[in-house]
Formats: C-alpha cells, structure tokens, sequence
C-alpha cells in the first residue's frame, strides 16, 4: 500500500543529501540541494525511488552542461594554427567565409599567399575580414585565356600566374597594351616567373612597363624558338644532303 503522504515536521528525518552523481553538475546541483532541504517529503520520495534520482541527475547534468559552440571550419583552423591567431579573430575569419562558399577555395588559398609574407599576419588578416565585408576583396582570381597562355609559352609558375592575373584585373583599360608589353618584356628573359614579379609594383600602380631588354637571354622564349628554327633547318638540310648522296649513286 502506498505511503501515507507525511505532514510538515512528521517524521521525515532530515533532508537526504544530493545523491553523490548530482554533485558534480554545479549550480543545478546546489539548487535541488535547495529544494530537498525546504521539502523534506520530496527528499524521501526520491531516495526511494532510484529511478526518479537518475532522472534528475540526467537534468541537472543537462542544465549544467556548457552550450555547444558553432565548430570553426577545419580550413579556417589550420590556418589559423599555422599564423598563430587567435580565437576570436579565427572566428571572425570563419564567420565571413560562411558567406563566401563559392569562392572558399580561391579565397583561402589567396589568404595564405597572404599572410605568408605578412609582419603582422592578424592585422593584415582583420584589413582582408573588412574587405570581404565590403566586397573588395579579390581571392585567387580566375586565370583568363591571356595569362594562361602566358603561363605555357613562359613557363610561369603558379605563383607568379596568380599575381599576374590579379594585377590585370585591376587594370581593365589598359589591358590589350599591358598584354602585349608583357609579351615582349618575358620572352627574352630566361626568368620569366621572377620577372613577372618585378613587374607587379608597376601594374598594380597603374605605370606603363615601359620598353623591354632587346638582348635574348640564353634560355628565353625567343632563344628556344631560334634553336628550334636552327634544328628545323639543319634537319632539311641532312634530308637534302642524303637525298643527294643518293641520285649521284644512280648516276653511277
């Protein structure tokens, strides 16, 4: 037969102690604490009911859990972990980037060209966070047919093929003449990718590139292309001497 419910001050003994799970949950801990110590009823029922207890202790577990923070994308973090930068701006970083999902890829790998040579890396960070926010920001721009073509005939590397193509697009009027200056200043150089970079400060700055070394260096574009004539030619001419040698051997 059920308990007879128990008036205030009958016999309830003193209040039970917090069972020993609900210890460990903190500030919802000291509250149950509270209640079983102003209802001293409340107290036995839970004592003897064991099922009731881990049921509570599953509740204040829950309330005194800490609220699951948004996890930071694993792009974000590594970069953040290579630079050294802090949580919040790591955070502020990943918040910008949720809004920039189709471009993540360019814009992460230019970040990294970035901050690579960058003093101050947070810094410079917190400058490319506004320019998103604002919609200046320029990611690893789209390789036009221009500078791809210019990547094959010179052999540029990546990195000087990005920087490349970023500088045109800043330069929209002076295109067609900034493309065929740099046609002339590369293919007599036999450093192409390191001369590109030379030339970055002028077409970011809007200057003309101005007239390139006549010389053909050893290695140049124009000098692959004058050995290969000379190959060219020298195999007609092997062609013509053996068919030669050939006719004076019928004539005989």
């Amino acid at each position: 037969a059920p308990a007879a419910a128990l008036g205030p001050g009958q016999g309830a003994g003193p209040p039970l102690p917090v069972p020993s799970g609900l210890m460990s949950v903190g500030g919802a801990a000291a509250t149950l604490q509270t209640m079983l110590q102003a209802s001293p009823a409340l107290s036995a029922q839970i004592a003897s009911n064991p099922l009731l207890a881990s049921q509570l202790q599953q509740i204040a577990a829950a309330a005194a859990a800490p609220a699951m923070l948004p996890r930071i994308n694993a792009d974000v973090q590594e970069l953040a972990d290579h630079f050294g930068l802090d949580e919040r701006i790591a955070k502020q970083l990943d918040d910008a980037m949720k809004t920039r999902q189709e471009t993540f890829d360019g814009d992460m790998a230019a970040l990294w060209d970035i901050l690579e040579t960058a003093r101050n890396p947070a810094g410079l960070l917190s400058v490319k966070i506004k320019e998103m926010a604002d919609g200046t920001f320029i990611g690893q721009p789209k390789i036009d047919k221009d500078v791809r073509e210019m990547q094959r005939m010179y052999k540029l590397d990546d990195q000087a093929t990005r920087k490349l193509a970023e500088a045109l697009l800043n330069r929209p009027n002076t295109r067609k003449d900034d493309v065929e200056q740099l046609h002339r200043h590369l293919e007599t150089s036999n450093k192409p990718s390191a001369r590109v970079m030379m030339m970055l400060g002028k077409l970011r700055s809007g200057e003309s590139l101005g007239e390139p070394d006549k010389r053909i260096a050893p290695g140049s574009y124009l000098d692959r292309m004058e050995n290969e004539k000379d190959r060219e030619k020298q195999k007609r001419l092997d062609r013509r001497g053996g068919e030669s040698t050939r006719d004076r051997s019928r004539d005989r």
